[in-house]
């Protein structure tokens, strides 16, 4: 069954007050992508926009060290990671500003292979107010979240 006829029977169910029994697998669910904008965090004018997949299993942001490199970005510190297929790597970082969408957030630049497509981690994403739907595979915008005391 393809994704868009099962949402459209979850759709049917929701209005006759049913909830529709079959999960949306991972595998049912394509890539959403974005465009992003990295700037160093002085008020350089030097920028470097990408299209990035947006990961909600990475913590972080991996851009391609040469971008951040020709951004003046510098490595402050490595950090180990474990990557998807489970093995571990140490990569170093930095920080900047990252636009998405027109709204910027401060985040962790991880100084990411060439080889590599850049990612957009969900610390991120979050901070600049977005959240993802994986049903219209887009970014929508969030309110930001409170705790109460």
């Amino acid at each position: 069954m393809s994704l868009a006829r099962a949402i459209a029977i979850g759709k049917r169910q929701r209005r006759r007050g049913r909830l529709w029994p079959m999960p949306v697998r991972e595998t049912d669910l394509g890539h959403i992508h974005a465009d992003v904008t990295i700037r160093p965090m002085s008020r350089s004018p030097k920028k470097w926009t990408g299209r990035f997949l947006v990961d909600t299993g990475a913590t972080d942001t991996f851009v391609p060290a040469s971008a951040l490199r020709k951004l003046g970005i510098r490595a402050v510190e490595t950090r180990a990671y474990e990557l998807a297929d489970g093995w571990w790597q140490e990569l170093p970082i930095g920080f900047g500003v990252v636009e998405i969408l027109g709204k910027r957030a401060g985040g962790t630049l991880v100084f990411a292979s060439e080889k590599e497509a850049p990612l957009l981690g969900v610390t991120v994403l979050e901070s600049a107010g977005f959240a993802v739907d994986p049903c219209a595979q887009r970014l929508i915008p969030r309110r930001p979240l409170r705790k109460r005391r």
